[in-house]
């Protein structure tokens, strides 16, 4: 596979990782509207524990998908620029992979926690 090719396959997996960031940045918008609509029944203080750990969850993740996003765009300016040696480059997309797919890992979990909570 020549270099450009490479790259086109780079900027592919980019373009799906920023479409599932958005998305799940959605998602969070319609968990947290599901949690505050559910706030009048936590009335017990272990409940409301709870909550408040989600919220502190929702939070967290949100920052991590601006990180991410941040670190995604970075890359794409390298690659656009390849001012890195291609093997740099490689490196710190398979690390943002890395770091994509415990993110996305994170998300699922996070959300399958809050829907039983929530049942």
């Amino acid at each position: 596979m020549n270099q450009t090719a490479a790259q086109a396959q780079l900027f592919t997996e980019h373009v799906n990782w920023l479409r599932v960031i958005d998305q799940t940045k959605s998602q969070f918008q319609d968990l947290q509207a599901r949690l505050e609509l559910g706030l009048p029944q936590f009335t017990h203080t272990h409940l409301m524990a709870r909550v408040e750990q989600f919220q502190n969850r929702f939070i967290r993740q949100r920052e991590v998908i601006d990180e991410l996003r941040h670190e995604i765009k970075q890359h794409e300016n390298h690659l656009e620029r390849k001012d890195q040696p291609g093997h740099l480059l490689l490196l710190t997309h398979i690390t943002l992979r890395d770091q994509f797919n415990r993110f996305y890992d994170l998300y699922i979990e996070l959300e399958r926690d809050f829907d039983e909570f929530m049942a």
